[in-house]
């Protein structure tokens, strides 16, 4: 059986107390000397060694761990959103409640009650903004709005903190600017019809961009119940947020 393992040097020492035992006893809690190993992990920690998996040990644990396990990105925030959203093609709610396990998570990065049932597509677009900030310095706050068209009122509060609003988007959405298409890839979009995604790509010679939504379906349904890829018209967006 694979031992645990753990690369950086505090987890590394902590659990190479626990992979003597991991073999025989599939690490299980309930082997003899538990107390002491626990003893000798708390040690390491810097907590009270009293022997007891209590509540502060867990955590401390996790604490090290997560931290331990961090590492840099050298990629932008809009590649980490786009790489993510493609990564979440396919995740769908449960029979149509706006529910789920993986939507739920989505929407635990809004201020609303995540187990409720509610239209979960701006909450998918504050999922993957949260996540794709994590080991990035940033100064503006994040959304955290279940409201596709309030992430423009977002966005105005945090523009000059590397959030930039594009409204109104209509006689310019075919703009040039230094070469590049006034869309980009890992913008975010807002529709006109009370809908938000993210763009994967730049505008097409159709009149289309390729998006990644929440709560849509191959309709292009804004109660669709998945997380999909869909190509939109262009004409649909009323805005473009752009996170640098």
């Amino acid at each position: 059986m694979a031992k645990l393992a753990f690369t950086a040097p505090v987890t590394r020492k902590i659990f190479s107390f626990a992979n003597a035992k991991t073999d025989a006893l599939l690490w299980d809690m309930r082997f003899s000397g538990k107390r002491e190993l626990i003893k000798s992990v708390q040690k390491e920690l810097g907590i009270l060694a009293d022997g007891l998996d209590g509540p502060v040990t867990w955590k401390t644990i996790y604490d090290q761990v997560k931290g331990e396990s961090k590492k840099p990105s050298s990629s932008s925030i809009a590649e980490d959103m786009v790489n993510l959203a493609k990564s979440e093609v396919g995740v769908s709610e449960i029979d149509g409640t706006n529910c789920g396990p993986r939507v739920d998570e989505y929407k635990a990065a809004t201020w609303l009650d995540p187990e409720k049932g509610w239209p979960w597509c701006a909450a998918f677009i504050c999922w993957l903004v949260r996540e794709a900030i994590q080991n990035k310095d940033v100064d503006f706050k994040r959304p955290q709005t279940a409201g596709a068209w309030d992430f423009e009122n977002w966005a105005r509060k945090q523009e000059g903190k590397g959030v930039a609003l594009y409204k109104p988007v209509g006689e310019i959405l075919n703009r040039q600017d230094n070469d590049r298409p006034y869309i980009r890839k890992g913008d975010i979009v807002v529709f006109r019809f009370s809908h938000i995604g993210l763009a994967i790509g730049e505008p097409m010679s159709n009149g289309h961009v390729a998006t990644v939504e929440g709560n849509t379906n191959g309709a292009g349904s804004r109660e669709g119940g998945s997380v999909l890829e869909k190509n939109r018209r262009v004409s649909s967006i009323r805005s473009v947020i752009r996170i640098s």
